[in-house]
């Protein structure tokens, strides 16, 4: 009976040893070795391993991109630095003079940034001349359709024998096409602020900002948006005087501002410039405002013409103003309306402003004529 009971509790010591060691085993996934903290050691550096594996993979990764984006830029500039090269022989071919001291290309690794250092454009019959110390062009090197045109604060322009000096406070472009096998255009804008230009012939000109801008029109064929704003604009002494020869206006105008939208016979992109073919013609203007603050002179006018294949206009702009008997003062001190009968244009067209105020002309282009109102003023300029 004793030895019967010495056996039962053996059994019943060993079967919780192994309830023990099933629990460690549990615990700690990788068996009983002896104790709890030699496994967790283990176990720490099968993790420790995992991780430095990981990182040596994302390493070799990021290397890798790094390489293949640096080839890239690379091959991006070479083509960059080719393309400039290229177009300038084809330039010099074509007759025009190009020359400058360096061409350097630089901005890795985001950007394409290319520097001419002293260049000088002539046109190939030499009646003008244009020259900078720099012309700098960046572009993304991820977005290489896509260019900005920094010009620098001083230039000069030779025309004929006439030399100007133009300086800017900000001389800028912009310009953009398709990122397709034609290079469709896509914008170009200009923007200048603070420009003066000075002439040896003893002329100044100037305005305090300025923008000019072409767009091609959405889902609109081979039609274009061409704007321009102009504010503060200082005209010659010499060319005021041949508008004004009484001096009636100011020698600043106030604003200019153009917006229209010009459709041309085929689109605007490289096959329209490689010389092989005649360049693009408008076949129709909208004017859908234009702008004139001078002085006490207000003038506004809308409109649209067509342009038929023998480049004559046939269509109407309507101009209005409040100052129309000044206009026509204009006109006559200018000599393009003869002192004799600006009386009769005056009831002429005071017929036209109800109110005698506010005047809209009509003035249309008809079987290769211009009217103005009622009256045929002469044969309307061909395009062509």
């Amino acid at each position: 009976m004793v030895l019967r009971n010495e056996a039962n509790i053996n059994l019943m010591l060993r079967q919780k040893q192994i309830l023990i060691n099933w629990k460690i085993f549990s615990l700690t996934g990788t068996g009983y070795h002896g104790t709890g903290d030699a496994a967790r050691q283990s176990l720490n550096q099968r993790r420790g391993l995992v991780q430095e594996n990981q990182m040596r993979r994302l390493t070799f990764l990021v290397g890798l991109l790094a390489a293949l984006y640096s080839g890239y830029w690379v091959l991006g500039a070479f083509a960059v630095k080719q393309g400039a090269a290229t177009q300038i022989s084809a330039a010099q071919r074509d007759g025009w003079g190009v020359a400058y001291r360096d061409l350097q290309l630089r901005g890795f690794p985001s950007r394409f940034d290319t520097t001419a250092s002293d260049l000088v454009l002539t046109s190939p019959d030499g009646l003008w001349s244009w020259a900078a110390p720099f012309v700098q062009v960046f572009a993304l090197s991820y977005r290489p359709n896509r260019v900005i045109v920094a010009f620098p604060n001083d230039q000069t322009l030779r025309f004929g024998d006439q030399n100007m000096r133009i300086t800017g406070d900000r001389l800028r472009a912009s310009a953009g096409v398709a990122a397709n096998t034609d290079l469709s255009f896509d914008a170009v804008t200009l923007d200048a602020a603070a420009t003066t230009v000075v002439s040896d012939f003893g002329w100044t000109a100037g305005l305090d900002r300025a923008i000019a801008a072409m767009r091609a029109k959405p889902g609109a064929g081979n039609s274009y948006d061409i704007y321009v704003d102009a504010d503060q604009l200082t005209l010659p002494a010499t060319a005021l005087h041949r508008i004004d020869p009484q001096a009636r206006l100011p020698q600043t105008i106030t604003r200019i501002a153009l917006d229209s939208t010009v459709t041309l016979d085929r689109a605007l992109d490289r096959h329209a410039f490689d010389g092989q073919n005649s360049l693009p013609v408008a076949q129709r203007v909208v004017l859908n405002s234009f702008v004139l603050d001078w002085g006490d002179l207000g003038v506004r006018a809308d409109g649209a013409v067509d342009i038929d294949a023998l480049g004559v206009l046939n269509g109407r702009v309507t101009v209005r103003t409040a100052q129309w008997r000044e206009i026509i003062a204009l006109l006559v001190s200018a000599g393009a309306i003869d002192p004799g009968v600006a009386p009769t244009v005056v009831n002429v067209v005071a017929t036209m402003a109800p109110d005698g105020q506010m005047l809209e002309l009509p003035i249309m282009f008809r079987d290769g004529f211009v009217w103005v109102g009622p009256l045929p003023v002469g044969p309307a300029p061909r395009l062509r």
